[in-house]
């Protein structure tokens, strides 16, 4: 009878045990971590640096294109001799790839600075929010359904905007 008790509370202590540590074992693995989403184009869109790049572009953009604009009111002029207007219509078609050169290489450039900007602030946001997994998509078009509880672009940029303004 004694062994029996004996044996008894051993398997009793062993369940326990085993209990306990599947319990610790739960509380450990599980996570509090969330899986959210934004709208990639209203993040691109709200963030200030793309405002900022974006107006740095247009001034140059219009101060290149100001200059082509003055080739051509220059080759449209009845004074100018046809030597001239050869070597303006050279100029016009030099300036005039060069703006589209820009226009293009600008674009790019700055997009690729504005995104690693986005992506490195989004690292520290999901950090403090201890998000999981933050999935950018264009107008929803990449994911099939998501609930509006987990969009997230809103709070996303305000925190941005805040750390590109330096608060």
């Amino acid at each position: 009878m004694i062994k029996y008790k004996e044996n008894s509370q051993r398997l009793i202590n062993v369940l326990l045990i085993s209990v306990l540590a599947i319990l610790l074992l739960f509380c450990i693995f599980k996570s509090n971590k969330e899986i959210v989403y934004v709208d990639n184009v209203k993040l691109f869109d709200g963030f200030r640096m793309t405002k900022e790049m974006k107006r740095t572009g247009e001034k140059e953009f219009n101060s290149r294109k100001s200059i082509l604009d003055k080739l051509y009111s220059d080759l449209q002029s009845p004074t100018v001799s046809d030597a001239e207007k050869k070597q303006l219509m050279q100029q016009f078609i030099q300036g005039k790839e060069e703006l589209e050169q820009f226009n293009q290489a600008f674009g790019s450039e700055q997009s690729s600075k504005i995104w690693a900007r986005i992506k490195s602030y989004t690292a520290e946001f999901s950090k403090e929010k201890n998000y999981e997994l933050v999935i950018g998509t264009d107008s929803k078009q990449d994911v099939l359904f998501a609930d509006e509880k987990i969009d997230i672009t809103n709070e996303l940029l305000v925190y941005i905007n805040k750390k590109y303004e330096g608060l």
